[in-house]
């Protein structure tokens, strides 16, 4: 699996194009739009797509994964900090921690040698994204969550604001913080290759083929973490957040790899008793559709 391209579709903040992962789902009176996001965005992000910015003026309601607002460092430092009883070296090995920490002096990182092995690892990502001009405050998330603001629409988000950082924080205790380095290491090289897929795969809609993109595996274990922890639990939270809080109109935006699978929101919800129907411009064309999810041109 291509670690930092799952964490490209799940953490961060989207990147806009033609809302190629825009659904509409309806049950009774209650409209729901849902957006799949990719989670960094570079220069190409000029403004909000337009089907994407017209179904937030119609809504009532923002729900984010976690409204980045109420992310304080207080809430987060309980996971970023290292316990002075542990180490890089009792918790990767000698041979991968000086792998870390190399790759980490070369871009002026070394002051995350205090952190958690994986925090350090992500940040490393988030680096050289940075230098191939991505970077997550030009996101459709932020966008969005600005736009809402100003207009006076109700934003929320559809967990706890530590949850993902708990969970990440478990890797070490679940014998994969390894794996995460060592996989997410290996991808530094091929960053640039790895984004341009990630962004052609996700422009294009093709939902095998993001769904490929967990199946592109180097631990089993680590896949099986990632689809069962990261997603398909989150999904199933954010289900039943959305039943609790029951919203008349909404637009839901979430890493796009959350939408799709057996255990994918889009699925969920067509379970649930939802109508859904993927949102595209009249000139888009359909590609790979589930037949028994309808497709409109709106």
């Amino acid at each position: 699996m291509k670690i930092f391209s799952f964490l490209l579709l799940w953490l961060y903040s989207g990147y806009g194009l033609s809302a190629p992962a825009l659904w509409s789902a309806i049950k009774g009176d209650q409209q729901l739009w849902l957006f799949g996001s990719i989670h960094l965005a570079d220069a190409r992000l000029a403004k909000l797509p337009t089907a994407l910015a017209e179904r937030l003026q119609r809504s009532e309601h923002l729900y984010l994964e976690v409204n980045p607002k109420t992310v304080t460092p207080q809430l987060l430092t309980p996971f970023l900090t290292l316990p002075a009883a542990d180490s890089w070296q009792t918790r990767l090995g000698s041979p991968l921690s000086l792998e870390l920490e190399h790759a980490l002096a070369a871009l002026n990182l070394s002051h995350l040698k205090s952190m958690p092995p994986w925090f350090a690892t992500m940040q490393l990502s988030q680096a050289h994204a940075k230098l191939q001009g991505f970077v997550s405050n030009q996101g459709v998330d932020m966008q969005l969550l600005q736009l809402a603001e100003q207009q006076g629409f109700t934003v929320s988000a559809l967990e706890s604001p530590t949850l993902v950082f708990e969970l990440m924080a478990s890797l070490s205790e679940r014998n994969l913080e390894q794996d995460f380095v060592r996989h997410s290491l290996t991808e530094q090289a091929e960053m640039a290759e790895h984004l341009e897929l990630l962004f052609s795969t996700w422009q294009s809609g093709d939902e095998r083929a993001l769904l490929a993109l967990l199946d592109d595996q180097g631990s089993p274990a680590l896949t099986n973490f990632i689809r069962q922890e990261l997603l398909w639990a989150r999904n199933k939270l954010w289900l039943a957040e959305l039943k609790r809080q029951a919203p008349t109109q909404a637009l839901i935006v979430v890493g796009a790899l959350h939408l799709y699978g057996e255990q994918g929101l889009l699925e969920l919800l067509q379970a649930d008793g939802y109508q859904l129907q993927k949102v595209r411009d009249k000139t888009t064309k359909t590609k790979n559709e589930k037949p028994q999810i309808k497709i409109a041109a709106n």
